[in-house]
């Protein structure tokens, strides 16, 4: 009989062990995620049936400490090797507001991801985050820069150098109005070192001090080399009303050209309806959708990224220098030591044509004197899937679109528009990694059925010039819509 308990028990015992080696394996697994991919996407009635967009849930490669919160990760070649490390935001405990950053590096020795580097940084705001792979030093070792905000909005540099063997040391931390990389505004200044300038407000109103650090390698450490008080140029411009970023917004609100190349003119303009930055050339258009916005006095703060599907965001600093005039500067996240610099940077002033042609400039549509506008097409009517002749398939949707031709399959963003007398698609190919890639423009016709919607669609391929749309004359894509 008390054999027969002492089984039963054993095998309770067992049970219970097995259910909490799973339930601390779950929160385990759990605690990887970092949270901002566990955030929960709530429908509400007043979405009228739009769906969310869909982000994958990524796992950090390492395991939390105690109490540890993981907030972001990265996935990055920050040395050069065949494998990526990943970089990972975290918050020690839940009660704390400093954020950290650990490196988990993979070891092809004991086949797995181990925890290589953990170092406090100087930013607090999670959105305001960008890591660049940046050899700072000058040893060809790619060391990691990392930018953001603290809780008063002041820009923030923290560098970490990569030391010869294992891990990172950090050789600099420092916030203020600004903080520049390689950068200086006195010829003096100049030279081969690298340098960081940081600007914070002094004692005096209206000036700024200003402080050089240089990198010493005999110390091993960036020294302060010089300093000065400035005049703050933007102090005397108060024309941007309140204090909040929405207010900065609404200023923003124009359409702003860089002239000073004239063969190549850049166009700026915020669309706050639609809550995206739209910046465009002759041959280029782009939308960035703002995740964020932080304002320090007449400097904004704008954390975006290319699409809905992209993990790698880029900010976007304006600086308002004068009513009608703005520099705009572009930080993008980088994967690897390659620097991703599309031009956008510069200084903007106000552009005398009207807000409505802010969609013919980035499209490098003629202005509306010489081309008739016909009425905004309706996306939703186009939105579904088509099958086409020869294996070919087109997907449009809200959030993604597909388009496979000639056995090529392209992933991205699209959009249609009426282009005089041509309804126009125009599809951006969006690469992993969020960078963009080709830039396909149709022009579309389509056949009804009997209840109204869409039963054929066909496409073809065309330019946009600016005298007009030309079409390449090759052979038509016809599609079926099947849903």
């Amino acid at each position: 009989m008390f054999k027969r308990t002492y089984i039963v028990a054993f095998f309770i015992a067992c049970v219970a062990a097995a259910w909490l080696v799973a339930l601390q394996r779950q929160e385990t697994l759990r605690a990887s995620i970092p949270l901002e991919n566990r955030t929960a996407m709530v429908q509400l009635s007043s979405d009228s049936g739009r769906t969310p967009p869909q982000r994958s849930t990524q796992r950090a490669k390492i395991i939390a400490l105690p109490g540890e919160i993981f907030l972001k990760t990265i996935d990055m070649n920050i040395d050069e090797d065949e494998d990526f490390e990943q970089v990972i935001i975290a918050k020690q405990s839940a009660a704390s507001s400093a954020l950290s950053l650990s490196v988990a590096d993979f070891s092809p020795t004991l086949g797995i991801y181990t925890r290589s580097f953990d170092g406090l940084i100087a930013a607090t705001k999670l959105e305001s985050i960008i890591i660049q792979p940046v050899d700072v030093t000058g040893d060809g070792l790619s060391d990691l820069v990392v930018q953001g905000l603290d809780a008063s909005n002041n820009q923030t540099l923290t560098i970490f150098r990569r030391l010869a063997g294992r891990g990172y040391s950090r050789i600099f931390s420092q916030s203020g109005i600004s903080v520049s990389l390689g950068e200086s505004t006195n010829a003096v200044w100049s030279g081969d070192a690298t340098t960081i300038i940081v600007r914070k407000a002094a004692h005096l109103r209206g000036m700024l001090e200003e402080t050089l650090y240089t990198w010493n390698l005999h110390t091993s450490s960036f020294q302060k080399s010089a300093q000065k008080f400035m005049k703050d140029s933007e102090s005397d411009f108060s024309g941007i009303d309140g204090t909040d970023a929405q207010s900065f917004e609404v200023w923003l609100s124009r359409l702003w050209a860089r002239t000073d190349t004239p063969s190549d003119p850049r166009y700026f303009y915020l669309d706050r309806a639609r809550g995206e930055l739209i910046l465009g050339e002759s041959q280029l258009q782009q939308r960035w959708i703002i995740k964020s916005a932080d304002r320090n006095g007449n400097r904004l703060y704008i954390t975006c990224s290319l699409s809905e599907s992209s993990d790698l965001d880029r900010v976007v600093t304006i600086d308002a220098k004068a009513r009608d005039t703005i520099a705009l500067g572009v930080i993008d996240q980088q994967v690897s030591h390659f620097r991703h610099d599309e031009g956008w940077s510069g200084t903007y002033t106000v552009s005398n044509q009207t807000p409505i042609a802010i969609e013919e400039v980035v499209h490098g549509i003629p202005p509306t004197a010489q081309l008739k506008v016909s009425a905004v097409v309706d996306q939703r009517d186009y939105y579904g899937r088509y099958l086409g002749n020869h294996n070919s398939v087109l997907v449009l949707s809200e959030d993604k679109s597909i388009l496979v031709l000639n056995k090529k399959y392209f992933e991205g963003v699209s959009r249609l528009f009426q282009y005089g007398e041509n309804t126009v698609l125009d599809f951006q190919q969006v690469l992993p990694g969020g960078l963009t890639g080709a830039r396909l423009i149709f022009t579309v016709s389509i056949s009804r059925a009997s209840d109204g919607s869409i039963a054929q669609l066909r496409l073809d391929s065309a330019q946009i010039e600016l005298d007009g749309i030309h079409s390449d004359y090759r052979t038509p894509y016809l599609f079926t819509k099947t849903s």
